[in-house]
Parts: C-alpha cells; sequence; structure tokens
C-alpha cells in the first residue's frame, strides 16, 4: 500500500481473526495514517493497518469470480486446481449470472474461512456440526445469483 505512487510501498499486515470481528462491527474513516489508532466502540484491536487489511480481506473473499467449472478441489490434496476439462464459455453464455461462481470461501462469524477445532476435543465431528449450527459455512465455488 501507498499513498503516492513515488514513495516507498508498504506491505500490510496478515489478516487475524479478530480483526475481521470486530472490523465487521464498526465504521471508520480511514486517515491514510496506517499507524494511526483507531478509536471506536467496541474498540478496535489494531491500528488503521490493521483495520484497512480485514476490509480488504472481506471485500476479497465477497467479490472475487470466474466462470463456473474453471476450478475444483483436489479430492486428495484439498487443494484448488484448474479444471481439467473446463472448456471456456462463449461471451453470449458468460453474459448470465448463472454462469459465473465466487471462487473464495466466505469469512465466517468467527473471522476464519473454515471452522477451527482446538487440540484435546474428543468427538471432533460432534463439534464441527455444532459449530455449523451456528454459523454455516456455504459451498465454495456457488453461485453468484
Amino acid at each position: 500500500m501507498t499513498d503516492h505512487l513515488l514513495s516507498d510501498w508498504i506491505q500490510l499486515p496478515d489478516c487475524r481473526p479478530e480483526h475481521i470481528i470486530a472490523g465487521r462491527m464498526i465504521k471508520h474513516v480511514l486517515t491514510g495514517d496506517l499507524n494511526a489508532s483507531i478509536d471506536s466502540n467496541p474498540p478496535f484491536p489494531g491500528k488503521e493497518r490493521h483495520f484497512l487489511r480485514a476490509q480488504l480481506s472481506r471485500i476479497f473473499h465477497a467479490t472475487e469470480l470466474s466462470p463456473k467449472g474453471v476450478f475444483e478441489l483436489d479430492e486428495e490434496t484439498s487443494q484448488v486446481k484448474f479444471a481439467e476439462e473446463f472448456t471456456v464459455p462463449s461471451t453470449k453464455e458468460l453474459d448470465s449470472q448463472e454462469a459465473w461462481g465466487n471462487s473464495l470461501p466466505l469469512i465466517l462469524k468467527s473471522g476464519r474461512v473454515s471452522h477451527f477445532i482446538p487440540e484435546g476435543v474428543e468427538d471432533v465431528d460432534d463439534a464441527k456440526a455444532k459449530l455449523d449450527e451456528s454459523d454455516p459455512s456455504a459451498e465454495r465455488f456457488r453461485d453468484i445469483a
């Protein structure tokens, strides 16, 4: 990030779940000073650089689009990869919303993209089911319509 094209670029810090959770609850006008503190209610646990990074993450995860079917999950490694049998649709087909999908997972209420199960939990499946009830996750490659 920079405030002037001829200035040095500053890399924003990694986004933390507590920044996303707090960033959802407040409204703040950015000053441009990345080291400025944020006076808000509820209090924000960081500086303006953390708030900016949290908002950028939320926007990016909600708006990254790709043609449906271009990506798929590898069953063995659970990694996203390009689909081998994907053919590029015509521009006429890409005019409809049904041809497009979100390619990133939604950010959950917990500020993460997947549920966190702490170590020492005896019944992991039961804990995941309870978390999915209170904070359901969406399909990874879901329709935008």
